[in-house]
């Protein structure tokens, strides 16, 4: 009987094998990572953090060219901007955070702090 055996140290398909798996488990968490990010990218907390990061750097723009006119050096308006517009952006991600109702036993010790405080009775 004729036919083609091929070569002993020839085994398995090869790279392709080794890459089609890998690509067969990836491809779904890709595809949750873009449904995620696309879900970000639509929420309200980026559409305001990108409004205000816009304000920020017009702002800036605007206050390092007119130090600039005005006599003042280029890198030192420009550093003054930078750190008032990282304090502008940081705060806008901050944000106010999750309000929390207080337990009645926090309620209670500030209360009582208050009061010592309110007499005198604390140092």
């Amino acid at each position: 009987m004729n036919f083609h055996q091929g070569s002993d140290f020839q085994r398995g398909r090869g790279f392709g094998s080794l890459f089609s798996g890998l690509f067969r488990s990836l491809v779904p968490i890709a595809k949750a990572g873009a449904h995620l990010g696309k879900r970000v990218l639509r929420s309200d907390f980026v559409k305001n953090l990108s409004s205000q990061a816009l304000d920020v750097g017009k702002d800036m723009v605007k206050n390092i060219a007119a130090d600039v006119l005005s006599g003042k050096k280029f890198t030192e308006s420009a550093e003054q901007e930078l750190n008032v517009a990282k304090k502008k952006v940081g705060e806008a991600i901050r944000g106010s955070g999750r309000k929390r109702r207080q337990r009645q036993k926090d309620i209670a010790r500030s209360h009582k702090k208050m009061m010592l405080q309110h007499f005198n009775l604390l140092d």
